[in-house]
């Protein structure tokens, strides 16, 4: 881009840099000019050229595969730049397929890829998103500094933005859904190099781990299978688990490899009788080759639609192409390539990420002690009558097991052991027994659940491509078999919360919607701004507890129970299921080295809501507290409303 050279010149300087092969596009005086340069081994066929773009189809060497690039280069003058958003979309009509388009824009999507000088004109912006949209482009994303571009060396007059990226079509991403795109630092230029891979910009070899397929359950040698093997051992249930993983893995060996052959044979077979002419034998045989084949495309489906995990399409839609690209987007967007520790230093190779990633959780599940909590304690009530405590602490039911599973979803992401609760809610004739024995021993008798309590951690972005670990979500992929023992327990709870935890907490407590703390908080400010009079003004504070749930005490949720009234019993059995676990942070794919932590509730557990009320009632009481001292004068929407001090 930007090359200020004629094309002779142009040439020179790409071969010397080695590219004997090339496109040159003359520079018009001191200005553009343009230059695609490959090295040998590439078969690159032109398609045509302007001074504002070089389009072309890539054939990438030894590989059938053909994708088409574009290098754009969008005018720096306004009065150029409709023809040129107008040229983009000539080309998106030209051609199919696998498409890319990268180079200098010269223009940003968003106010936030810009820093200093004069706010830009939000019109200029919508129109080069509204010719992407156009287009069916999509940024691809990046690794590296956010500004491409950047011109002055006084703070004062120092102007950043990201004038350079990559798009690309729905096709491109999906023929390469790990591409991204790097920007390097730069040196002589004011514009930053881009560095495009179309594998990854750091490609991870992934651990190979069993994970139960929803389509085996398709295949009729499937119950006999786990019949066999399950009914064959005398283990304890999670030993019981890992011997038929290993059965499972072989089984499913066997019938991929003939799955692809049987799909294809049904499809040819289809095609030769869809051929022929027609008696009743043919036609029951065209009939009973769609239903096979019609049947393999299902497995398929129901294959890519468990990857996708789109949890808001229904079932019945039989479009496999969208949840192929719902799970290739999804574990493009989830890849980690870099990351900055805390004390600046940045890694991307594997073994650095994984233990960059242990490093922090640890310390974050790290307990750093607890201030003397009597103050807070005084202030909330017990509120726990000792008919509910009978109710909590009777016996449990295998009834209550089987509520529990019933539950959960069929195909949420499975623990360590690989397993999500469909397996267990489609063949409970088979493994039901062992199950609730373990359930009902952990929950009745006092057995120790950490055999199940194995937990897998993996990170969801916050943001567009983060760097730092504190932009990562952490979900905890806690086994079947834990979370059967932990939501009966739940179930019980939820129909005590509302007794215990003070009006002003909405969320997870049954006949509340946190919808109804949103639309109080709404009609306050508006009170605050409709405010014209007086002397006396109105304040809002919005807190936000960074990892507020990997950073509650263990021995503070102790306390709490026994304050609010919940008895000995439930309280050590809740105790031993959140201290008992034990962390691995999944990153790439890839399992790291497990610890013990010992702090911090996990997000997925079904327990975690609810200790977290417990906790938060806390800081509620003492809200409560200080209003009824006269510290703090709540807000009223109206003059007969209510006092509301927090929400």
């Amino acid at each position: 881009m930007e090359t200020k050279l004629n094309q002779q010149r142009m040439s020179k300087v790409r071969r010397s840099c080695g590219f004997i092969n090339g496109i040159d596009v003359d520079a018009e005086g001191s200005r553009g000019g343009l230059c695609l340069a490959w090295k040998s081994g590439m078969d690159i066929s032109l398609r045509s050229f302007s001074k504002w773009y070089i389009d072309v189809v890539v054939k990438e060497d030894n590989s059938q595969i053909e994708w088409r690039f574009t290098g754009f280069y969008g005018s720096p003058y306004s009065k150029d730049r409709i023809q040129v958003w107008d040229l983009l979309k000539k080309l998106r009509q030209n051609g199919t397929g696998p498409w890319l388009v990268a180079g200098d824009f010269n223009e940003i999507m968003y106010s936030f890829e810009k820093n200093g000088g004069l706010p830009r004109d939000p019109k200029r912006m919508e129109v080069f998103k509204e010719t992407l949209t156009e287009c069916q482009l999509k940024d691809i994303g990046f690794v590296g500094a956010l500004f491409t571009w950047e011109k002055g060396n006084l703070p004062e007059t120092n102007i950043r933005e990201r004038l350079d990226r990559g798009v690309a079509n729905e096709e491109w991403i999906s023929l390469f859904p790990l591409g991204r795109v790097q920007h390097l630092p730069f040196l002589g230029s004011d514009h930053c190099p881009l560095l495009f891979n179309t594998v990854s910009v750091h490609s991870y070899p992934r651990c190979r781990r069993f994970h139960f397929e929803a389509w085996w359950t398709m295949e009729e040698s499937f119950e006999e299978v786990i019949k066999g093997i399950w009914e064959s051992s005398s283990e304890p249930l999670m030993d019981r688990l890992k011997i038929l993983q290993n059965g499972l893995e072989e089984w499913a060996g066997i019938i991929r490899r003939k799955k692809w052959e049987l799909k294809r044979k049904l499809s040819q077979e289809l095609e030769s009788l869809l051929l022929g002419e027609r008696d009743d034998e043919t036609l029951e045989k065209i009939i009973d080759t769609k239903i096979h084949l019609s049947m393999e495309i299902k497995k398929d489906k129901v294959y890519w639609e468990q990857r996708a995990r789109v949890n808001w399409l229904k079932y019945g839609d039989k479009d496999t192409a969208f949840f192929h690209k719902s799970a290739t987007t999804r574990r493009r967007v989830n890849s980690i390539t870099q990351l900055v520790t805390d004390d600046g230093k940045e890694v991307v190779e594997e073994i650095e990420l994984q233990e960059a990633a242990k490093s922090y959780f640890e310390k974050l599940f790290s307990s750093e002690g607890m201030t003397d909590p009597k103050k807070i304690l005084e202030e909330v009530e017990s509120s726990i009558t000792p008919e509910m405590n009978e109710v909590l602490n009777s016996p449990y039911t295998t009834e209550e097991i089987l509520r529990a599973l019933k539950g959960m979803g069929p195909l949420k992401a499975p623990g360590l052991d690989g397993f999500p609760a469909l397996f267990f809610q489609k063949h409970w004739h088979i493994v039901g027994k062992e199950v609730i024995e373990f359930s009902l021993g952990v929950l009745n008798e006092g057995k120790r659940v950490d055999s199940a309590n194995l937990t897998d951690i993996v990170l969801i972005p916050k943001i567009n491509h983060p760097t730092t670990l504190v932009n990562f979500r952490s979900i905890s992929l806690c086994t079947v078999m834990y979370k059967l023992v932990t939501k009966t327990i739940a179930n019980r709870l939820q129909e005590v919360m509302g007794f215990c935890i003070d009006k002003a907490q909405s969320a997870f407590v049954p006949g509340r919607l946190i919808s109804d703390n949103v639309l109080l908080a709404y009609e306050l400010l508006h009170t605050f701004r409709q405010k014209r009079m007086g002397k006396k003004g109105y304040m809002a504070v919005k807190l936000d507890i960074s990892k507020a749930y990997d950073r509650v005490e263990w021995e503070f949720v102790r306390q709490m129970m026994k304050q609010m009234g919940f008895e000995t019993r439930l309280i050590e059995l809740i105790m031993q299921c959140i201290t008992s676990s034990s962390y691995a942070i999944i990153v790439n794919g890839n399992r790291g080295s497990s610890f013990h932590p010992t702090r911090g509730l996990r997000q997925r557990d079904p327990l975690s809501p609810f200790l977290f009320l417990t906790c938060s009632e806390g800081l509620s009481a003492l809200m409560t507290s200080a209003m009824r001292n006269g510290l703090v004068k709540g807000a009223k929407a109206c003059r007969r409303g209510p006092e509301i001090s927090h929400l």
